[in-house]
């Protein structure tokens, strides 16, 4: 059995100003959804990803608070375009569409 994988998102912001909340725990997600929940978030390398996140103060931008739990480990942090680092964008895409979809 793999540990669980949990995933919170809260984006803010961008000229629009919709923001959207969405929370997945991969043990109550559909199986096809769990599966790519944990694949992307134990891509990540949470620890060089600490270190280089950058979250430009702008109204205007869209921001994302994130919290990841894998296991053991978690990570929080926030980012925002245009500096969002490439490693995070296909969960943040996932994300984005989960919390679309479920409105």
């Amino acid at each position: 059995m793999t540990e669980p994988v949990r995933a919170e998102l809260r984006r803010s912001g961008g000229y629009a100003g919709r923001s959207l909340h969405v929370v997945m725990d991969s043990p109550t997600l559909p199986e096809p959804d769990a599966r790519r929940l944990t694949q992307l978030v134990r891509g990540l390398d949470l620890t060089r990803l600490g270190a280089k996140i950058v979250a430009p103060c702008d109204a205007d931008l869209v921001r994302y608070d994130l919290a990841l739990q894998c296991g053991g480990r978690h990570w929080r942090g926030t980012v925002a375009e245009p500096t969002v680092p490439p490693e995070l964008r296909p969960l943040l895409r996932f994300l984005t569409q989960a919390a679309l979809i479920r409105r």
